[in-house]
């Protein structure tokens, strides 16, 4: 599996980077080599309060793993009717990119805190009863009801670095075998702690349609692949918060970090076609 980062910038942009709170959405889809503008293929999401601190914002985490939330972000089961479908070509490298709010350009804001950064799709299967016309506008209404199957995961650079931390977004490639149609794809990170049901959950959904790549008008001989029931799981319910990987030890969370590479994330085995 492919997957790289945007590299920060440090150097050109330390001047411009505003205070950092820590918090932060993935607001931006990367398909076709272009960063798109916030919320066009993101399923927007609404306002909530972080526990911890009390404060009230749209970038502020998920704790509960266990709501309908943990799809793809709070309330965002009801703004898909808002949000673009992105066509991608299986085998493509897409991407989200941070932003800090929804009312904020593009800068180099950055992913913060510590943790995995994981990708996930659910493929939407519309009644049969339903017409074509029908068909088209069905991905903005679908909930993510339906099974998810994980495509990347990215943990640890080495034992004392994330690979997500200090990058300004994400990006993997869709494996090349993967069935066409229409798809929620969803993005997270985990700001891992040692506490109790204190993990943050970083979740958004872009709206995208798979296609198979053609080569003057011919098919490529790249065969579909449908995932085994050992990669599927289902939203809530494919995580526990007792599990190794939301729960960590206090070398995970103390800084410096220590044991990364020990470190195994929550859900199940990456899809790779």
């Amino acid at each position: 599996m492919k997957m790289v980062f945007y590299a920060l910038a440090l150097l050109l942009f330390v001047g411009s980077v505003p205070l950092i709170t820590g918090h932060y959405v993935f607001s931006r889809f990367m398909f076709n080599k272009t960063v798109t503008e916030q919320w066009e293929y993101v399923r927007n999401i609404s306002i909530g309060e972080a526990p911890d601190s009390g404060l009230w914002d749209q970038y502020m985490p998920l704790y509960d793993i266990y709501s309908v939330d943990i799809r793809c972000g709070r309330g965002a089961w009801v703004s898909g009717g808002e949000t673009k479908i992105a066509r991608v070509v299986a085998g493509d490298e897409v991407g989200f990119v941070v932003g800090r709010s929804a009312d904020e350009p593009l800068e180099p804001y950055i992913i913060y805190h510590n943790g995995p950064g994981q990708a996930y799709l659910s493929k939407y299967e519309p009644p049969s009863s339903q017409s074509s016309t029908e068909r088209d506008l069905d991905l903005s209404s679908y909930t993510g009801s339906g099974p998810w199957y994980k495509i990347a995961s990215l943990g640890a650079l080495n034992d004392t670095w994330w690979m997500t931390r200090d990058q300004t977004g994400m990006n993997f490639t869709i494996p090349e075998t993967t069935p066409p149609g229409k798809y929620l794809l969803r993005v997270e990170h985990l700001y891992v702690r040692p506490w109790f049901n204190m993990t943050q959950f970083y979740v958004a959904c872009a709206h995208v349609e798979i296609v198979q790549s053609q080569t003057t008008g011919a098919v490529t001989d790249s065969p579909v692949k449908v995932p085994e029931d050992e990669y599927m799981v289902r939203f809530p319910g494919a995580y526990d918060l007792n599990h190794e990987g939301i729960l960590v030890q206090e070398h995970i969370y103390e800084w410096p970090n220590s044991g990364l590479l020990q470190y195994k994330a929550p859900g199940p085995p990456v899809w790779t076609g």
